[in-house]
C-alpha cells in the first residue's frame, strides 16, 4: 500500500550505524505461545490491514546493493494490533517517478505478552528465513539505521540465518 511516510535513508557513509567490530550477542529465548506466520506463506486474506500502520516501533534498516541499478532497501516496523504483532516493511519504489513508499505485512503472530526487543528479535529472524530459503535473498550488506535492535542484535539475527 502507498503512503507518503518515508523512513531514513542515509546520504553517506558517516550517517551508518559503526558495523565492523563489535560485541557478539545471542537471540533471546522464544516466548511461549509466539507462533510466527509469514505472510507470503500463510496470508491474512481478508483480516490483512486496509491502511499504513499508525503505532509504530522502528526495528531496524538494512540494504542490499547488488549494483548500481539492483538494489533493496528494507525498514522494518513492528505494529501491535488488537489481534496480532505485526511486522511491517516500509519501501521506496524508485521504479516509477515519483517515487513512492510502500507498506507490507512480513510476518504476523497472535497477541501474547512480550516485550518488543524480543517479539521483533523472533519476527525478523522467520521473515529472513523465509527470504533466504524461498527468494534466495542473501546477508543483507550494511545496516542503514538501527531502532529496537542494536547492530549487535540484528547480526546476531542474520547469523542464524546466514
Amino acid at each position: 500500500m502507498k503512503t507518503n511516510h518515508t523512513s531514513f535513508l542515509p546520504m553517506s557513509s558517516e550517517d551508518l550505524p559503526q558495523q565492523r567490530v563489535n560485541e557478539v550477542v545471542g537471540l533471546p529465548s522464544r516466548p511461549d505461545g509466539l507462533d510466527i506466520s509469514v505472510e507470503l506463506i500463510n496470508s491474512l486474506g481478508k483480516q490483512y490491514p486496509k491502511g499504513s500502520p499508525r503505532k509504530l516501533e522502528f526495528v531496524c534498516s538494512v540494504e542490499w546493493a547488488w549494483s548500481p541499478i539492483n538494489n533493496r532497501i528494507d525498514n522494518y516496523y513492528l505494529n501491535p494490533k488488537p489481534k496480532h504483532w505485526m511486522l511491517w516493511s516500509n519501501w521506496v519504489n524508485d521504479r516509477v517517478v515519483p517515487w513512492t513508499w510502500h507498506w507490507d505485512v512480513l510476518a504476523y503472530a497472535p497477541r501474547i505478552e512480550a516485550d518488543e526487543f524480543t517479539l521483533a528479535t523472533h519476527m525478523l529472524l522467520e521473515t529472513w528465513k523465509y527470504l533466504a530459503a524461498y527468494e534466495g535473498v542473501d546477508h543483507y550488506h550494511w545496516m542503514n539505521n538501527t531502532g529496537c535492535l542494536s547492530v549487535e542484535d540484528v547480526q546476531a539475527v542474520a547469523r542464524e540465518v546466514w
